[in-house]
């Protein structure tokens, strides 16, 4: 009873985290977001992850979450993590739930990343096409 309860839980934790995330005003704030969610994971979920992982997650060997720098490190767990549950599946191997919600979580943080730097392009053309010339 106590696993369907923690199920039911991990959606509101993942779409509270997103929302953060999707709320960040700016790139640092982004990545603290994405920090905070690597922080709010139990030891318990960390070793089930490690149990699968062959050392690609987002945490240590001593359990604790790796530090997360730049969309580029967004982008790079996101990949591992993708390519490994995409191998689990081709070997007919159902991910956990816990690895499923990492990738979605880097996946979606790096659309948002994505998203972010498309709208700076557009402004930064806009502010370029206005200029009057002399």
């Amino acid at each position: 009873m106590a696993m369907a309860t923690h199920a039911l839980d991990m959606p509101n934790q993942l779409e509270y985290h997103l929302g953060l995330i999707g709320s960040a005003n700016s790139t640092s704030a982004m990545i603290e977001a994405v920090q905070l969610y690597l922080a709010s994971w139990s030891m318990e979920r960390i070793a089930k992850v490690q149990k699968i992982d062959a050392g690609w997650a987002p945490f240590d060997l001593n359990q604790r979450p790796l530090q997360v720098n730049s969309a580029l490190d967004v982008r790079c767990i996101r990949d591992a993590i993708h390519c490994h549950c995409m191998a689990l599946r081709e070997s007919s191997v159902r991910p956990t739930p816990e690895l499923v919600e990492l990738e979605e979580l880097f996946f979606a943080t790096n659309e948002m990343f994505q998203s972010s730097k498309r709208v700076e392009s557009a402004r930064t053309r806009e502010t370029f096409a206005v200029r009057p010339s002399h």
